[in-house]
């Protein structure tokens, strides 16, 4: 995305993956930032909220378990059992059938069980990215994942939320908020530029030695 897709005129952005987990990459002045020994830019599992929901990692409330997929429809289906007479329950019949959409489906046929949800979850990933740009205070966030699909709907009420918790405002070093724009492709076309740096860095090399 950084090199071929959202964020292409950015020289510095992060990249959010909201899927089964919460994944991410950062990009500080065109370079990959991976931290010692590749093990860093592990943005899902920031805590967002001491001792709150379990984590796969052992901890407790990182934005992982708030913000991914997994939690969105974990949150929904919450929901659903404590309001039965939701009309969630009409576009999910089961709990089985919860997917990303049915929280962003109720809240657009006006239900409040679905609509507290939807607020709820925005709210989560917000405090996230909030924390990742008063850090690093890059020129874009890019998401990614199936639940970015709702466009929109996701974006304008997280970019309002994300801009009030912004250090310093957003006048001096404003953020952008985008959806990612290479889809499964992604990874196809970011191995291939790696592939092409590394071959360029070895001929520049060689080149030298020569």
């Amino acid at each position: 995305e950084s090199f071929a897709g959202a964020a292409k005129q950015y020289s510095s952005s992060i990249f959010v993956t909201l899927g089964t987990g919460v994944g991410g990459g950062i990009i500080i002045g065109g370079k990959l930032f991976e931290g010692n020994r590749s093990a860093g830019a592990e943005i899902g599992h920031m805590v967002i909220r001491m001792g709150g929901e379990k984590c796969t990692c052992g901890r407790k409330g990182c934005l992982e378990a708030y913000a991914s997929a997994t939690a969105l429809i974990r949150q929904t289906r919450h929901a659903m059992e404590k309001n039965r007479e939701s009309a969630l329950w009409k576009i999910a019949p089961t709990l089985e059938e919860v997917d990303g959409k049915t929280a962003f489906d109720g809240m657009r046929a006006g239900d409040a069980a679905a609509e507290r949800v939807v607020k709820n979850y925005i709210s989560y990933l917000a405090e996230g990215l909030a924390n990742l740009a008063n850090i690093f205070r890059p020129e874009a966030i890019v998401l990614g994942g199936g639940v970015c699909a709702e466009g929109e709907a996701l974006l304008t009420p997280l970019r309002r939320r994300v801009n009030r918790l912004l250090y310093g405002g957003t006048k001096y070093a404003p953020v952008e908020l985008l959806t990612a724009s290479l889809g499964n492709d992604a990874g196809l076309v970011g191995a291939a530029h790696f592939a092409q740096q590394k071959a360029e860095k070895s001929h520049s090399g060689q080149s030298r030695t020569e």
